[in-house]
């Protein structure tokens, strides 16, 4: 197995306790959606969003006028602000290993993001240690497109085979094989310490 040089940490799921299904609950409550109408409009926008096509305010008109809300098109609230400093966390077992590891090796981050989603994470102080930011909504394009895999691999001074990257999504894990890069399914911590041993990290 080659040796890792470079470990590049998603952002929400891996580094930040988050799950989309918070903010799809949140808007179904506040706005009296039904929540499966939200979270199908969600999903029809979020890579938009993600990819820096469209901007906050239009991703929530968009899916206002899916849904028949006017309440939530009239909005000029940052919603993403509101319920993701509600929710969201630090995964302090994750930012201790990331420090563990910036000794040794060079770390970044390629996360499927939106600016004020990236604005509260900045604000937290985690990407500090971070050399590399891989910002979907400033590249254009979004995982699992194997278009940011490329992107990365020829932003970054090391061989895909040396760069290690950890997900908590199955499809943007295999999407990173795909593209040459050693990758690890986050679903725990307790698994992740196991799976980082396995490449002599």
């Amino acid at each position: 197995m080659s040796e890792i040089k470079c470990v590049l940490f998603d952002i929400g799921g891996v580094l930040v306790d988050w799950h989309m299904s918070w903010i799809t609950s949140e808007i179904s409550k506040q706005f009296q959606i039904n929540e499966d109408q939200v979270t199908n409009a969600f999903s029809r926008y979020l890579n938009d969003l993600d990819s820096g096509k469209i901007d906050e305010r239009l991703f929530w008109q968009q899916i206002a006028n899916d849904v028949d809300s006017i309440s939530l098109k009239q909005t000029n609230e940052s919603l993403w602000n509101t319920y993701f400093r509600k929710h969201a966390k630090p995964n302090h077992d994750v930012i201790k290993l990331v420090q563990s590891l910036r000794t040794s090796h060079t770390l970044g981050i390629i996360s499927n993001i939106e600016r004020v989603t990236h604005k509260v994470v900045d604000d937290w102080n985690i990407l500090k240690p971070f050399e590399h930011h891989f910002m979907s909504y400033q590249i254009g394009f979004s995982k699992p497109d194997s278009r940011i895999y490329r992107h990365v691999i020829e932003n970054l001074p090391f061989e895909p085979a040396s760069i290690l990257f950890i997900d908590d999504k199955k499809t943007n894990v295999d999407a990173a094989t795909d593209a040459g890069l050693n990758a690890i399914h986050y679903t725990g911590f307790a698994s992740l310490q196991s799976s980082i041993a396995e490449y002599d990290i």
